[in-house]
């Protein structure tokens, strides 16, 4: 009962904003923290594809794991998936790595109002996503890398597609995901790896990870699990944020 009022409350924390880009209306679900203090850090989370910002805000809980963060939750516009959605139907994000992307458009017009609306730190500004969300913070690493501290990739792959520059990065990986390969993820996570000069060998980070030093810090949160969102990684992903400096 306790945790239903507490979470109801969190709810209550979140506001819309509204952005036209291009001539187009974007939506973001943003939570306020509800432990205020100057200068707070920022988490962009997207959701996967056929997801909503509402719908993420209460699978990945953030706001609720770290209450000193403004969280935001994109909305994504209908998308064309190869893999679930051919004729684009349902929202997801664009995973082309150029500036005419609308969605890196989407993000930077965001970005602006939040960063100026909080008066947030620039230096503690981090990215999540899951499935096509996923996929598209290593569009955002490729192209918007700069802006960021750190980032969290869930049950997607796409670090091979782009040529990347050392990021600190968390990557869940569910061994029995039907929709994205585990192979293939961990193909791209080998590019994460390569990419980060991580060392060959890591120790345990919270109580599924293994954190492996290099250039950046590079964590793997594998699993025995599908393609759902592993809500119980986001304490060991908000720890890792936490600890970049």
């Amino acid at each position: 009962m306790i945790a239903a009022i507490l979470a109801a409350s969190v709810q209550l924390n979140s506001q819309s904003i509204t952005l036209k880009v291009d001539g187009v209306e974007r939506t973001a679900l943003v939570f306020a923290p509800t432990i205020p203090s100057p200068n707070p850090p920022v988490v962009f989370a997207f959701h996967g594809h056929m997801g909503t910002s509402r719908q993420a805000s209460r699978s990945f809980e953030i706001q609720q794991e770290w209450p000193n963060a403004v969280v935001v939750y994109p909305q994504g516009l209908a998308t064309v998936s190869p893999l679930v959605d051919r004729e684009g139907r349902y929202p997801g994000w664009v995973l082309d790595g150029d500036e005419s992307n609308r969605d890196i458009k989407f993000f930077d017009k965001l970005y602006g109002d939040v960063m100026n609306r909080f008066h947030a730190d620039p230096k503690r500004v981090f990215a999540m996503g899951h499935s096509n969300g996923g996929a598209f913070i290593y569009t955002l690493w490729a192209i918007r890398g700069n802006k960021f501290a750190g980032l969290a990739s869930a049950e997607a792959a796409g670090a091979r597609k782009y040529s990347l520059k050392p990021k600190p990065i968390l990557v869940t990986i569910g061994s029995n995901d039907q929709l994205v390969p585990p192979v293939v993820q961990r193909f791209s996570f080998a590019e994460v790896r390569k990419v980060n000069q991580a060392a060959k060998t890591g120790s345990p980070f919270g109580p599924k990870g293994v954190l492996y030093k290099g250039k950046v810090p590079t964590v793997l949160w594998e699993y025995k699990g599908g393609h759902a969102f592993p809500r119980d990684s986001v304490p060991s992903m908000v720890a890792f944020f936490k600890s970049l400096p």
